[in-house]
């Protein structure tokens, strides 16, 4: 071999030998970025994910971040029975399906297991359509001494009847008295501080009902403050009054008693309306184990500017007893109670009377729940139901209204919640 062939030889070995240690790295390199790929899903699968407490869930193994997706589907069967010297021969039975309420949830918390966040909506086709309408939409940050500090959408802090969730419920919906003085949701800011026995929460927002409106609203009020207490006089958990019943697994009994008011006022900013509205209400739940029994008085003072001011009270009693681990009876009175003003000839007090049986699929869960009931209606209903009453869709509580005395409804529900 000549000197030039050696050369050539030497030249070639070096380039083949840089082509592989090149494509080595290369390799290296890729390799890596596999690996740590590999790593950061090994630790999503390691954070978790599946179904737990009714919804799927994610998080990411640290507890700061983690996503829950649920959902709720409510259907009903309803018969409304009414005095046909009222509403005439064709109209006095009426019966057919309808969706109460079927909702979309996210929440979960977010860069820290300390703040929260939570999104609802919900389609509804008791208002005569199915748009969907927004309900929650609110963040919340938990400080280590008890406080939280919300902002967003939400239920103000008054009826406790209203801040249990329709899924939740005793019945399958709440009374016709609550309807009436219902907080609704609201937008604005609350602090709340939690005790072992006690709870207080005070919220600055745009007033009663006023969720899912522009600041320069005219269904707003220039100010609303509404405060909450819930003392636990008796029992450990306060938790249990998340819901209106009580499983026969409790481990002892408790007594929940709560009291809340609301004042707001307008006029004096841009749109709103010169009413000054007061709203209050106490409340006592007293559970066992298999059974609970809840009682709440409801009163308003409405004081619009240049009109008369009226006074409106209310009142709900119920109670629940499980004959099975599955099987729960529950009955309820409620009545409201108007200001002469608005009956203008027709009854004052109006009274109702609901009874009916749940059956829940899966003992201790309210996954999967049918209801069965009865409601009567005892006066005449037109303040609440007819013409710019009171309540603004009486078929969410099955009555359709009537100017006589007596009006029955019968309705069967299913709820799945996923």
């Amino acid at each position: 071999m000549n000197q030039t062939s050696v050369l050539l030889f030497v030249a070639g070995a070096t380039l083949s030998a840089g082509t592989a240690l090149a494509q080595n790295a290369k390799f290296d390199a890729l390799k890596a970025e596999a690996q740590a790929d590999a790593a950061t899903r090994t630790s999503y699968l390691a954070g978790g994910a599946g179904y737990n407490n009714n919804a799927f869930n994610i998080n990411d193994g640290t507890g700061n971040n983690s996503l829950n997706i649920g959902g709720t589907i409510a259907a009903r069967a309803n018969f409304s029975v009414r005095d046909d010297q009222s509403v005439g021969d064709q109209d006095d039975f009426t019966w057919g399906f309808n969706m109460p309420f079927n909702r979309l949830r996210l929440w979960g918390n977010i860069w820290s297991k300390d703040l929260e966040y939570k999104i609802q909506g919900s389609w509804s086709d008791t208002s005569g359509d199915s748009s969907f309408g927004l309900e929650d939409a609110w963040f919340r940050y938990n400080y280590e001494n008890g406080f939280s500090m919300t902002m967003g959408q939400f239920k103000l802090p008054l009826l406790r009847e209203v801040l249990v969730d329709n899924e939740f419920q005793l019945a399958a919906d709440r009374s016709v008295a609550s309807a009436v003085f219902s907080q609704g949701y609201s937008q604005g800011i609350q602090g709340t501080y939690t005790d072992e026995m006690w709870r207080a929460s005070v919220a600055v927002s745009d007033g009663l009902n006023t969720g899912g409106t522009d600041f320069n609203s005219g269904s707003e009020t220039d100010v609303g403050v509404t405060g909450r207490i819930d003392v636990l006089a008796m029992g450990n958990n306060m938790d249990r009054f998340n819901d209106e019943t009580s499983w026969k697994s409790a481990a002892d009994n408790a007594l929940l008693i709560g009291a809340a008011v609301h004042w707001e006022t307008g006029g004096e900013t841009g749109f709103t309306a010169d009413v000054d509205t007061l709203v209050y209400t106490i409340d006592v739940s007293f559970e066992g184990q298999g059974w609970n029994v809840m009682g709440a008085f409801y009163g308003s003072h409405i004081d619009p500017s240049g009109g008369t001011d009226f006074d409106t009270f209310g009142g709900m009693l119920q109670g629940g007893i499980f004959f099975t681990d599955q099987v729960e009876a529950f009955a309820r009175w409620d009545a409201v109670f108007l200001d002469d003003s608005l009956s203008t000839g027709q009854d004052d007090d109006i009274h109702f009377a609901t009874v009916g049986v749940n059956y829940y699929v899966s003992p201790e869960s309210h996954a999967v729940k049918f209801t069965a009931q009865a409601g009567y209606c005892f006066n005449d209903s037109t303040p609440l139901f007819g013409g710019g009453g009171l309540v603004s869709d009486p078929t969410r509580y099955g009555f359709l209204g009537d100017t006589e005395d007596g009006e029955w409804n019968v309705l069967f529900q299913g709820i799945v919640m996923f």
